[in-house]
Formats: structure tokens, sequence, C-alpha cells
């Protein structure tokens, strides 16, 4: 993996895939609609409260990433 070029949100969507959360799980978790969530998804970059609510959810630590930015 190239950790200079982390996009956040890329792995995000596969650990998604990998994991079979439904959408609308997702959603009601976040409390927000799929268009936000795609937002998200989207995403190079997220705000720290928002990254550890995801690992949470997907029970993947996404900060351990922050190191090798």
């Amino acid at each position: 993996m190239n950790f200079k070029n982390i996009h956040i949100g890329q792995m995000m969507r596969e650990t998604i895939v990998e994991s079979g959360t439904e959408m609308s799980r997702i959603c009601n978790i976040f409390n927000c609609t799929e268009e936000e969530i795609q937002s998200m998804l989207d995403s190079e970059s997220l705000d720290t409260e928002i990254l550890l609510k995801w690992s949470k959810l997907l029970e993947y630590d996404f900060s351990g990433f922050i190191a090798y930015i």
C-alpha cells in the first residue's frame, strides 16, 4: 500500500463490502442519508470523530494509518 496516497473513503468502502455491512444500518448509525454516506466515502480525509465512529462500526482501526501520513 502506498501510504503517501491514502484515500480513507476508499478504504472504508472496501471494508464495507468485505464486511457486508448494509447501507441502511450505516445510515441509521450516522443518522444521515445514503447521499451523505456516499459523500463521506468519496472523501480522501475525514474528521477524527467521524473516523472513530467508522472504526467502531466496521471493527477496523482506520486511525492506525494516521502515523503514516
